[in-house]
């Protein structure tokens, strides 16, 4: 009967240990969930080239204005999401996040077309050179 007794009792504590794993497990994986499941606010420097990050209001540059502005209009829509909890701030951080990416695109297409504007120029003022630097050979010659 003692030994019938001793293994009922080692099966309760050795199932009880299982249990206490499993929820022990469980608990955790909720609390790994849940930590991932955190909501982080955008970041400016996520949007921003490293040089302007840190910008001010620049009368000699168009550029150095431009993201100037873009970070007081980050900051006052991260201001609009903080009144959010939840599911909605989620979705405001993601608007954000949109917005920005959008913004960052039509950047990006503005700085190709003034490069290829400057190309175009540099070009253009070099072969206009060429041909005034033939036109003043040729002048001198005629003399």
């Amino acid at each position: 009967m003692e030994d019938k007794e001793k293994i009922r009792t080692k099966c309760t504590f050795s199932c009880l240990n299982k249990k206490l794993f499993v929820i022990l497990a469980i608990v955790l994986f909720v609390i790994s969930a849940a930590c991932y499941a955190a909501i982080f606010a955008p970041e400016w420097t996520e949007f921003c080239p490293p040089r302007y990050c840190e910008s001010n209001e620049n009368a000699f540059s168009k550029d150095a204005t431009y993201w100037y502005k873009r970070r007081m209009q980050f900051e006052k829509s991260l201001l609009r999401c903080s009144s959010y909890r939840g599911a909605e701030l989620d979705n405001c951080y993601a608007e954000i996040r949109a917005a920005e990416e959008r913004k960052n695109k039509v950047w990006e297409v503005r700085q190709e077309e003034k490069y290829r504007t400057t190309e175009y120029n540099r070009q253009y003022n070099k072969e206009r050179m060429e041909f005034y630097g033939i036109n003043q050979i040729l002048e001198t010659i005629k003399k």
